[in-house]
C-alpha cells in the first residue's frame, strides 16, 4: 500500500476499533531518508556538536604541542652526556604509575642528585603552570589538593613526561652508547 510518495513506504497493521476491524497504516522511513528530512534546528545542533568536537580536538592538539615544546625546551637545557637524567626521564612515568605522583615527587626531592632536582623542576614548572597552581612546587600543591585535582595533576604529569622521555631518548646519550 502506498500514498503516492516514492520516499514513504507504508506498513499495514490490523487493529480493532469499537468491535470493527480497521486497517491502520504506519509510515516508515529509512535512516538515510530521515537524515535528509531533518529539521533545520536538528541539523544546526549536529553541526554545532561537530564544530565543538573539532575545536576540542584542536585544543587537545594545541595542548599536546605545548607540552612537547616545553619538554623540548627543558631537554635543551640538559647536557647531552647527562645519562642519569636520561635514565630517570625514561623511568618517571612508570614510577608515577607504580608509586603515585606524590610519592614520586617526594623521592625526587629527597635525592640530592642534580638530575633528580632538574626533572623535579621541569615537571613542577609545566604542571603548576598548566593547572594554574600559585606555588611552583608541585609536591606542595599535590599534598593539599582534592582527589579530582590530584588525578588531573597525575594525568598531566604523565602526558608531559611522555614527551620528556621521547626527547631525552633522542638527545641524551645512554650509558651503553658511552662504552667503547
Amino acid at each position: 500500500m502506498s500514498n503516492g510518495n516514492p520516499n514513504l513506504k507504508l506498513k499495514s497493521q490490523s487493529g480493532k476499533e469499537q468491535g470493527k476491524e480497521v486497517l491502520l497504516a504506519k509510515p516508515t522511513i529509512s535512516s538515510s531518508e530521515a537524515k535528509s528530512n531533518q529539521s533545520p534546528s536538528t541539523a544546526t545542533n549536529q553541526d554545532a556538536a561537530s564544530i565543538k568536537s573539532s575545536s576540542s580536538q584542536k585544543n587537545h592538539r594545541d595542548l599536546d604541542r605545548n607540552r612537547a615544546s616545553a619538554a623540548w625546551e627543558n631537554i635543551g637545557k640538559v647536557d647531552s652526556t647527562n645519562t642519569e637524567y636520561g635514565s630517570l626521564a625514561r623511568e618517571m612515568p612508570t614510577m608515577i604509575q607504580v608509586n603515585g605522583l606524590a610519592q614520586t615527587l617526594a623521592f625526587l626531592k629527597a635525592k640530592k642528585g642534580k638530575h633528580h632536582s632538574l626533572i623535579f623542576e621541569h615537571l613542577s614548572g609545566w604542571v603548576c603552570n598548566h593547572l594554574n597552581f600559585k606555588n611552583g612546587d608541585l609536591l606542595e600543591n599535590v599534598i593539599r589538593i582534592e582527589s579530582q585535582e590530584y588525578r588531573r595533576a597525575t594525568s598531566e604529569s604523565l602526558a608531559y613526561l611522555q614527551w620528556l622521555k621521547r626527547f631525552s631518548e633522542g638527545k641524551i646519550k645512554k650509558e651503553e652508547d658511552k662504552k667503547p
